[in-house]
């Protein structure tokens, strides 16, 4: 039975990256980018996944791919879309492409709902599952609630706007290789990468984490942070 206890409590250890005292952490952590998210995602009180090969999905909002903040100005590419992984204690980046966490110009001023265009609330949702997108890529596919904000006013921004929370198709997809500064059609409030050969990457990089290989349904966990989460951690 101790010896249970204990297999259990490494195991949370491990999955949370903190052992219950604010200042304490198993993991190695600089000042690095893939630090920095760790930070970040402790400090919210976020699921780390440290586990050899667990690969944690990120995306970053309005943050450049060198790290630094941007304008994070509405109808852009401006947003980072990362997997971070470990090294023994030690975070590491195993990808990061261009990507948007927010709906486009076209579908904020034509939403699809008419409660208004969805932008996904930061946070944390196990959400996700290999699947395909619009019949002609495969993707993360939602497949259990998360909450956006629902932007009625059309302002391009989460304040004042309401929460709505379900199932409304908001995927991990492929941006079609449109320019950085032209989200086009691509994102109704979907997590968009903006080119094909960088999501390709992106969905094998996430198809080799161990517990897909064990179960191809299931189930995957992505973190939406601002800049400003990362920058303050």
């Amino acid at each position: 039975m101790f010896e249970l206890l204990k297999r259990l409590v490494a195991a949370l250890w491990t999955r949370f990256g903190r052992s219950g005292g604010d200042d304490e952490t198993p993991f190695k952590l600089g000042d690095d980018l893939a630090s920095r998210i760790v930070k970040a995602m402790m400090k919210n009180g976020y699921t780390v996944d440290a586990a050899p090969g667990y690969v944690n999905i990120v995306y970053v909002e309005g943050m450049d791919p060198n790290g630094s903040a941007n304008a994070n100005r509405p109808n852009e590419f401006n947003d980072l879309r990362l997997c971070i992984a470990f090294d023994g204690k030690t975070p590491k980046i195993i990808g990061l492409w261009e990507a948007t966490t927010e709906p486009s110009r076209h579908w904020t001023l034509r939403p699809m709902n008419a409660k208004g265009a969805a932008r996904i609330k930061f946070g944390q949702y196990t959400a996700w599952r290999v699947g395909v997108h619009n019949r002609n890529h495969h993707a993360l596919v939602q497949v259990r609630p998360i909450t956006v904000c629902r932007d009625l006013n059309k302002d391009f921004e989460r304040r004042g706007d309401k929460e709505d929370t379900g199932l409304f198709g908001i995927n991990q997809h492929w941006g079609y290789d449109l320019p950085v500064g032209d989200l086009g059609t691509s994102s109704a409030g979907c997590l968009v990468g903006r080119t094909r050969a960088g999501h390709r990457a992106f969905m094998a990089t996430v198809k080799s984490d161990p517990r897909y290989g064990e179960d191809d349904q299931f189930v995957f966990t992505t973190t939406i942070l601002s800049t400003a989460d990362v920058i303050n951690a």
